[in-house]
């Protein structure tokens, strides 16, 4: 059962998760997208549907939820290490180039 997966890789409940969308107002935690316009990324063996559309983003050293991460978003964290410095540093040249178009 995916209750039991939350709950022994997470430390949460289904209903902790879903009142964590619902504090989110339904959308990504980072892009603000709604969850029902964000891509499927995963197949529909998870029982509840917003889970196929969002991740569950924790910390990796505590292991305590952040929040709820699209795909996209999930995975550019993921890719500049959740590093902060770094994605400032993608920000910020981003936007320099925006300026110069």
């Amino acid at each position: 059962m995916r209750e039991d997966y939350y709950r022994r890789t997470y430390g949460v409940t289904m209903a902790d998760l879903e009142q964590l969308l619902l504090l989110q107002q339904e959308r990504c935690a980072i892009c603000k997208r709604h969850w029902k316009s964000c891509a499927l990324a995963k197949h529909s063996r998870y029982e509840i549907v917003f889970l196929q559309h969002l991740y569950v983003d924790h910390d990796h050293t505590s292991g305590k939820v952040r929040g709820l991460l699209c795909n996209n978003c999930n995975s550019a964290i993921a890719m500049l290490n959740e590093d902060p410095a770094r994605i400032e540093s993608a920000k910020q040249y981003l936007r320099k180039h925006k300026r110069t178009q």
